[in-house]
């Protein structure tokens, strides 16, 4: 799985010092791990697409936080959400499927006639 990939990275991460993605991936883990909790009450295994969804989850969240910080002149936060946002793209590279919008079919006609 690729679950176990992203905690080799984090012994990596440690011992070259790079705090940036150390955090990240922290951070990331334990928001795997909250799903997993929240999984077990409906007696559901993690798999690839579920760790993938919570990454495109933070994705997003960074996207809104650097528009937000945009409009409100921070850009001591912008340059941190930016420098997380990059990091959170990379480890989405690891998954086999693609970063697209959750909405991307919702308007779309399926029905020929």
């Amino acid at each position: 799985m690729i679950i176990d990939d992203l905690k080799s990275k984090l012994v990596d991460f440690q011992k070259s010092g790079d705090t940036l993605k150390l955090g990240v991936l922290r951070f990331l883990l334990s928001q795997v791990k909250n799903k997993e909790i929240e999984f077990r009450g409906q007696h559901k295994e993690m798999t690839d697409e579920d760790v993938f969804k919570v990454v495109r989850k933070e994705i997003k969240n960074r996207k809104e936080n650097i528009e937000l910080y945009e409009k409100i002149s921070r850009n001591d936060l912008l340059e941190k959400e930016k420098s997380e946002l990059e990091v959170y793209l990379e480890f989405a590279k690891l998954f086999p499927f693609e970063l697209e919008s959750p909405n991307q079919f919702q308007n779309r006609n399926f029905n020929s006639k």
